[in-house]
């Protein structure tokens, strides 16, 4: 009898640890497709960001300029990217 209940209390544990039962996750926001898209935020923000005198082309941006070591961010850049640490 004691065989039966060990291994009832054996299964149950392994059927907890399978997660049989479990709901299916959250969707996460970015995996939405269902929601409609705002087209005046959209154009808003397309708005600010063509009138941005700062924004630059993706190219130039990525380019920098010579002596601006502030644009200057990615791999192999000399500097690391957290403040505080060389």
């Amino acid at each position: 009898m004691s065989n039966l209940i060990a291994f009832a209390v054996v299964g149950a544990f392994l059927i907890w640890l399978l997660g049989v039962g479990k709901g299916r996750p959250a969707v996460a926001p970015e995996d939405d497709v269902e929601t409609p898209i705002d087209e005046d935020e959209l154009e808003a923000a397309e708005r600010e960001v063509r009138e941005d005198a700062s924004a630059k082309p993706i190219g130039e941006a990525l380019a920098g300029e010579e002596g601006n070591d502030d644009d200057d961010w990615g791999p192999g850049a000399g500097r690391s990217n957290l403040p505080g640490i060389i």
